[in-house]
């Protein structure tokens, strides 16, 4: 099978779960019950303020990949680089997992060098935002720990209720074998990947200010956890929701967004509403419509964004062509 053909085959498959997901939760929900969010005026100015947060989110973004790549020997202007992460986000909102390689590429087009550090740096920020995934949790934990061993005591007896007796062990074993197999059929492109890996990482040790960079990915996920937080006040049953509830939400949620689906999603409604409904007790249709709006503005704003970093990319490509003739 070739690259197209997998590429192809990778975003009929994420679609579809994606698909899937939303039609399962959503096949009874009753769509009147968005209407009393947004025929609140008041409302606007929590859902502006996180919009703003998820501006300020992308651009610090922008900062911090440009950071990784003058660590890589790679100049670029600040504007370019807050151009190439709209336009990276905008094409994973479609094809998950793509908009990275597609940002590496646009650094220097047909500069096949520039391109692979570029993607060593990319995938140093991923490396970068699972540590402070992992922080997010570890504080979640910390602050809500009666809610999360309610939470694994709750998904603990679905599993044994939807899988036999005896069976768990052998299940855990197959899905060992599993990746197993996979890692030795699919060895060239692990290898690959490590390299990439170590790429990415060396970037890291040759950054200006180290400090700079780690209070960057703080704020970026600081910015993230406004765009959730700022939209809780237009729902008047969740009014109660504390900040360290909010926190282990957004950690649920970002643990979600991990499945690769067209924007997300599917899993990050799927890990909201659970979360919200098994956890907090709100409604379905309060946890429902809080799931949607919420991802429906970082889906919006991805696209506004998107479309904004491919007008000025092309505006420029053409001012540079005009003056070359």
């Amino acid at each position: 099978m070739n690259t197209t053909a997998k590429n192809i085959l990778y975003f009929v498959l994420s679609t579809l779960l994606g698909g899937l997901l939303m039609w399962w939760i959503y096949r009874d929900f009753r769509w009147q019950e968005l209407w009393q969010v947004f025929a609140q005026r008041t409302n606007y100015v929590w859902i502006a303020q996180a919009l703003l947060a998820g501006v300020v989110a992308n651009v610090l973004r922008s900062l911090r990949w440009r950071m990784l790549l003058q660590a890589a020997g790679v100049r670029i202007k600040v504007r370019r680089a807050v151009e190439l992460v709209f336009i990276s986000y905008l094409i994973n909102a479609v094809t998950p997992r793509l908009g990275e390689l597609t940002r590496s590429l646009l650094v220097r087009r047909g500069q096949a060098d520039v391109s692979a550090r570029a993607l060593g740096t990319v995938v140093s920020e991923k490396l970068t935002d699972v540590c402070c995934l992992v922080l997010v949790v570890a504080a979640a934990m910390a602050l809500r720990w009666h809610a999360t061993l309610h939470m694994l005591a709750r998904v603990h007896e679905r599993w044994q209720q939807a899988v036999p007796t005896g069976t768990g062990l052998l299940v855990a074993l197959g899905v060992v074998a599993l990746a197993a197999v996979t890692v030795a059929l699919l060895w060239r492109h692990v290898r690959r990947l490590l390299l990439n890996l170590w790429q990415g990482m060396a970037s890291v040790l040759h950054l200006r200010s180290p400090w700079a960079f780690a209070g960057i990915s703080l704020a970026i996920w600081a910015c993230n956890f406004l765009q959730l937080y700022l939209v809780l006040p237009c729902f008047e049953a969740l009014q109660g929701i504390t900040l360290a509830s909010a926190l282990h939400l957004f950690a649920v949620a970002s643990v979600g967004l991990l499945v690769p689906t067209p924007a997300g999603a599917g899993p990050w409604h799927f890990f909201v509403v659970k979360t919200l409904t098994s956890v907090y007790h709100v409604g379905q249709a309060t946890a429902k419509s809080f799931a949607f709006v919420s991802h429906g503005l970082k889906t919006c704003l991805v696209l506004i964004l998107g479309i904004l970093g491919y007008a000025g990319y092309y505006r420029s490509l053409f001012l540079w062509w005009r003056r070359k003739h």
